[in-house]
């Protein structure tokens, strides 16, 4: 039982299935585990464990008891949350006050707002769409009626403060044993947890599925946006953008080699592209091996037997097919593709039927979307004589800068 504890990054105790079901699902959703217990013991290996007490309309005094027979089950999470209702119904005094006794967390901070679904804390007070909690229909709620919207009601002589977000950590410092925050926003929630790490032992935290949501977003994985770059271009500009974003750190580069496009070898181009991608890296497509390149044309074209055009021709179809099989295998947040011919290309495989322009980056590279297909991410083109040696580092910059697609 000891070392399946260890496993847990995180242990909440709710008191019904719903709400047990709301303070997992930001965190299954960040990536994850979360289980759900309806019995103790509970052995699954698991990320987050979820006890449902089912304790919500029960005496006082039993849900107490119910909260006390945990034991092992909280073992030694990080973060150990009491999630209680954004409308205060329930046993939420008795049960925390059971919770702290045993884990014996130093401090509490309690957080019930739910922002998302109109629930705040204003001046400790829970106002539900701005109007205090005990004058809505949660009141008169036939179970479980909240007979107050002052938050310190729930805990029989409670000696805490009231802070806003702005006052937690001074007052986490000072050693505050209670702590009831304000909070309107999804980023005050935000604040809340940030607070909460600053201790030397974790806050017992006490809270809605706002609070959770909050933690999930502490927890997720911080993800680079990625950029495929296609550089079908052999001019000389085309060239050193690549050789200078390939530097990048966060950047990988796939070469092309032309005699592997005209034996229509793609398995291993397309490999690649996935490791890459997969890695969380961008992936920069090029198929010149070094400047001299684009002089040695003639010279295929005698090799394989076809004029200029042909070579230009099926290096494009190769690259647009490689690009749409790229596109469907890892999802990249966004497309470059430099290269006039090469950017038909790649609309051709797609079965795009037009482009939406959006807007620029980088002086010289017009994004949008291609209309009429399943690729609905940006886009960015560039012709391959235009733009500086920075003009490609710049749009992987953008991309990982984007708020949004």
């Amino acid at each position: 039982m000891k070392l399946n504890n260890l496993s847990r990054d995180v242990v909440v105790v709710a008191d019904d299935f719903t709400g047990a079901n709301d303070a997992g699902v930001s965190l299954a959703l960040c990536g994850k585990k979360v289980s759900v217990a309806f019995q103790t013991p509970f052995t699954e290996l698991t990320d987050a464990l979820v006890l449902n007490t089912d304790s919500r309309a029960l005496p006082a005094s039993e849900a107490a008891d119910k909260i006390a027979a945990l034991g092992a089950e909280i073992g030694e999470a990080r973060w150990l949350i009491k999630k209680i209702d954004s409308t205060l119904r329930g046993n939420v005094g008795v049960e925390t006050q059971a919770l702290k006794t045993l884990s014996g967390k130093q401090q509490v901070i309690v957080a019930p707002a739910y922002p998302a679904a109109g629930r705040i804390t204003l001046h400790g007070k829970c106002l539900v769409n701005g109007i205090p909690v005990n004058e809505t229909e949660f009141a008169s709620d036939p179970k479980t009626p909240v007979p107050s919207a002052d938050i310190a009601d729930l805990f029989t002589g409670f000696k805490g403060r009231v802070v806003t977000v702005n006052a937690l950590e001074a007052a986490l410092a000072q050693g505050t044993e209670w702590l009831i925050v304000d909070a309107q926003t999804d980023e005050a929630l935000d604040a809340i947890i940030a607070a909460a790490l600053t201790c030397a032992q974790m806050p017992l935290l006490v809270g809605s599925a706002g609070l959770c949501d909050a933690l999930a977003r502490h927890l997720a994985p911080v993800r680079r946006k990625q950029v495929l770059a296609v550089v079908g271009s052999m001019s000389e500009i085309a060239q050193r953008q690549v050789a200078l974003a390939v530097r990048e750190p966060s950047a990988s580069s796939v070469f092309v080699d032309v005699n592997d496009v005209l034996k229509g070898s793609m398995a291993d181009c397309l490999a690649q592209i996935t490791q890459a991608l997969s890695a969380g890296n961008h992936c920069i497509v090029h198929t010149c091996a070094d400047r001299d390149a684009r002089h040695h044309v003639e010279q295929l074209c005698l090799r394989h037997q076809m004029t200029r055009a042909e070579l230009g021709e099926t290096l494009c179809t190769f690259l647009g097919e490689l690009t749409r099989q790229a596109l469907d295998a890892c999802a990249p947040d966004a497309l470059y593709v430099s290269g006039g011919d090469v950017a038909m290309a790649v609309a051709n495989a797609l079965h795009a039927q037009g482009f939406e322009i959006t807007g620029r980056v980088a002086r010289c590279v017009p994004y949008g979307k291609f209309l009429g297909c399943a690729w609905l991410r940006p886009v960015m083109t560039k012709a391959g004589g235009f733009g500086t040696e920075e003009t490609l580092r710049e749009v992987l910059h953008f991309i990982e800068e984007r708020v949004s697609d």
